[in-house]
């Protein structure tokens, strides 16, 4: 290896595509380029971004990080946003539809037929899934079920399908390679937990031909190379992760019972199984990652939809700047005057899966000033994360600190909230770009290499990003229990 060898991670998010730069001997890692993502619809139901767009928007941020490079990257890696459906022509290279959001439910139809066919619990069995809309089988389902014509196509293999990394390994390699990882692939409500490879059962019972469906491979594998068309030189693409998986190995929480938080749009909890799936109520067990075609490793995860969003709807409807998050400290109020913020804009999500009946603020008063909306606000985020963590298996070890990240991780309050809810050391590494840096670790392991933990290990000492229960934690526990009673008589 050349002294200074970097990998570039592409991460491709729900609200922007960027790209790392990580010095594969020290961990240390920077973002070269950043583009927003423009969503082409957004409506109640439907969300649909133009897979076009995607790929012009990571070639234009990945061409401005390799001019940033001191040499040619060893490795290109890439990690995502899961569950975000795309199909293309194989024939043209052209999508066929817009992309189905990994947030978009006009998929409800299917999901409801599905469950009135008794496959929930076959589905459940096999993918440790939910039969839902969050997840990519039944987009394309219903992508197929109103297009016949694409159906019949799809049969016939002229028609190709997968999730974002699927669709930019496609394009950047220059058509030549449709392939998944086994992260990604296990977001597809078609992948066998214990076979890794796509069930043919679920296949034939959900109307979603395999010969449509991506090559499954390792997580650290080799998925080929980029075309120098857009990247002047050829360059191996050696490592896929969906982006809460990548978050995880971000983390380091590579030991079984290693459990981190991400608050980004939603808020993601991820808990390291080991060599063995298991299942809880109202989570999803998923493949974390894998470095071969027959053994891998586990996640149990919850997703908490809207978690992040809350803050940016209550910040901008309040009118009030970035900064007036990280002034929120406790309140002297009982937990019965208290604002209570319930984000349910479509619904929970996990543990509860409750529907929304349209998000709500209540307990507001004639004194009631902003600082308590937004207070409330990051409260919801934390007691959201508390019922994940509880709900998951060791999730209530006190002993494991809780790894925490995300944009709105950076608040104190609300690590401090964590904190007393959880009874343990919440952690707050000082990168806020775990996702692809994971994605760099796992590239890197196809190549026989080890990319030091750095952003989780050798800065933990410090006191600013370290927060440990406080001695009346007695505020946070009230606070919560009123929470899930306004809870339970909003979405009743």
């Amino acid at each position: 290896m050349v002294p200074g060898s970097q990998i570039v991670a592409i991460d491709c998010g729900t609200q922007s595509v960027r790209c790392l730069i990580v010095d594969v001997e020290t961990g240390a890692h920077r973002v070269g380029a950043s583009e927003p993502i423009i969503l082409a619809r957004s409506g109640i139901d439907a969300i649909e971004v133009d897979p076009l767009h995607l790929v012009q928007a990571t070639v234009r941020v990945l061409r401005a990080t390799l001019a940033l490079c001191r040499q040619t990257p060893i490795s290109v890696a890439i990690t995502n946003m899961r569950e975000t459906a795309i199909a293309w022509s194989r024939e043209t290279g052209q999508p066929v539809h817009d992309g189905i959001m990994w947030m978009s439910q006009q998929s409800q139809n299917i999901v409801q037929r599905w469950d009135s066919d008794g496959l929930s619990p076959l589905i459940r069995e096999r993918t440790g899934l939910s039969n839902h809309t969050f997840f990519f089988g039944s987009k394309i389902a219903w992508l197929l079920d109103a297009n016949p014509d694409l159906e019949r196509q799809a049969q016939a293999g002229k028609i190709a399908v997968g999730t974002v990394d699927a669709w930019l390994l496609y394009v950047l390699s220059g058509g030549r390679t449709h392939a998944t990882d086994v992260s990604n692939a296990s977001r597809y409500q078609l992948l066998n937990l214990r076979t890794l490879q796509w069930d043919p059962d679920l296949s034939d019972a959900l109307r979603i031909p395999i010969a449509a469906l991506p090559l499954v491979k390792p997580t650290s594998a080799d998925f080929g190379f980029t075309d120098a068309r857009f990247t002047g030189v050829r360059i191996p693409i050696t490592g896929m992760i969906g982006d809460q998986q990548a978050s995880l190995l971000g983390h380091d929480c590579v030991q079984v019972g290693d459990v981190k938080a991400t608050f980004g749009t939603s808020c993601v909890v991820g808990v390291n199984l080991g060599r063995r799936p298991a299942e809880a109520a109202g989570l999803v067990t998923s493949v974390a990652w894998a470095d071969n075609e027959t053994e891998a490793v586990y996640e149990m995860e919850g997703s908490a939809f809207h978690s992040g969003f809350t803050m940016t709807w209550l910040t901008r409807v309040l009118s009030l700047p970035s900064a007036a998050q990280d002034q929120v400290t406790r309140s002297a109020m009982p937990p019965n005057r208290r604002v209570t913020v319930v984000p349910s804009f479509t619904e929970m999500g996990a543990p509860t899966w409750l529907k929304g009946n349209g998000a709500s603020i209540s307990g507001l008063t004639m004194d009631t000033a902003p600082a308590d909306i937004l207070r409330a606000g990051i409260e919801s985020m934390a007691y959201q994360a508390f019922e994940l963590v509880s709900a998951a298996p060791l999730g209530t070890n006190q002993d494991r600190a809780l790894s925490v990240d995300g944009g709105a991780a950076n608040n104190d309050y609300l690590c401090q909230t964590m904190a007393d809810l959880t009874g343990r050391v919440v952690m707050r590494p000082p990168s806020c770009e775990l996702t692809g840096f994971g994605a760099a670790r796992a590239a890197a392991a196809t190549l026989g290499i080890d990319i030091p933990a750095v952003a989780t290990t050798a800065d933990r000492s410090r006191v600013s990003d370290r927060f440990i229960p406080s001695e009346d934690t007695a505020y946070a526990a009230e606070g919560f229990a009123h929470w899930q009673e306004t809870v339970r008589k909003h979405l009743k």
